[in-house]
């Protein structure tokens, strides 16, 4: 081939990349434009004060600034200085979002500011237009969370990760996954956690894997509008570390058709007395429902050999969580 040659496919190769490029952006500053516009028809308040699409040859990354976003019906909003979606030119449905700077978070009871030295997710959707969600991960490094109510958690390592199963992927089922390392609470919050002042201020790790099942695609779109109902979850394992308090669980559990599990967790708790104290002091037990609970528990924790461990089925139906046969309250809503 001559070089004449060789230079005209050269050129026809940059020019069509070029195109290639240019309706790629184009397409990416429409459909977040057009996005913002909606979500102002539905009411909301969606604005930024700059949009622009660079990256130009090999990447398309879209930078926003001075975001804010509210929902009037759920009391939501979301505010932050930059926010930043990157791809790859040639893999349009793989994205990671940035987020530099503090960001506030704010619901009907309180505001939130969330900062990090990395703030950070990826997320791989379908090419099919519905937008599916593959796979998802979100990471926080030195992340501060500072609350208007008084508190503040510091979180060194923050990893959540979801994924449709890889032996037999299917949009409805997701992998979810969540590992936090020595969270660090503030005074205010520990008071309202631990009153009696128990446990130390550093929450070691808490771990959770599980897969959960919805009665409808994780997408996009669905994410974005009404969220698909959670139908069942397989717990491989949900784990804990506070000081001397060490608590494991696993099982299954379903929605029952009120929208409270409905299934069984074996629990592994070290220390469960002190648990017990603890859920009395910061509310989450009365009184009088630990107090019937403890003498059975006892019972239950010498039959395993070891008093200080409690080792027991947590069962939930029709409404109602027990620890072995005795009553603790309500079944959590899946739905």
């Amino acid at each position: 081939m001559s070089f004449k040659a060789i230079f005209v496919v050269v050129i026809v190769a940059v020019v069509g990349w070029s195109a290639y490029w240019w309706v790629n952006a184009g397409m990416r500053r429409d459909a977040v434009e057009t996005w913002f516009a909606e979500r102002q028809a539905d009411g909301w308040v969606a604005e930024y004060g700059d949009l622009r699409v660079t990256g130009y040859p090999n990447r398309v990354d879209t930078i926003l600034t001075d975001v804010a976003l509210a929902d009037p019906d759920s009391g939501w909003s979301w505010q932050g200085p930059r926010f930043e979606m990157l791809t790859l030119s040639y893999q349009p449905f793989e994205i990671i979002a940035v987020w530099p700077g503090q960001h506030m978070i704010a619901s009907p009871y309180q505001r939130v500011s969330v900062e990090g030295e990395v703030l950070r997710a990826s997320l791989a959707v379908s090419a099919n237009g519905q937008f599916e969600l593959d796979r998802a991960r979100i990471e926080g490094r030195d992340v501060i969370i500072d609350s208007t109510a008084g508190w503040t958690v510091e979180v060194p390592e923050l990893a959540v990760a979801t994924q449709q199963p890889e032996d037999t992927p299917d949009p409805t089922r997701h992998r979810f996954g969540l590992t936090l390392t020595d969270a660090t609470l503030s005074g205010d919050l520990r008071r309202q956690l631990d009153p009696r002042n128990l446990l130390p201020a550093t929450i070691e790790t808490v771990h959770v894997d599980a897969l959960a099942t919805f009665e409808a695609p994780v997408s996009l779109r669905t994410l974005e509008r009404d969220p698909p109902p959670l139908a069942a979850l397989d717990i491989a394992d949900i784990s804990a570390v506070w000081g001397q308090l060490d608590l494991r669980a696993q099982g299954d559990v379903v929605a029952d058709a009120r929208g409270f599990a409905e299934g069984r967790m074996n629990v592994r708790a070290r220390n469960w007395e002190d648990m017990l104290a603890l859920a009395v002091a910061n509310g989450a037990l009365d009184q009088s429902t630990a107090q019937a609970a403890q003498f059975g528990l006892r019972l239950l924790a010498a039959a395993g050999g070891d008093s200080n461990t409690l080792d027991a089925p947590l069962t939930f139906s029709d409404g109602v969580t027990r620890i072995g046969p005795l009553p603790l309250g309500k079944a959590p809503r899946l739905r």
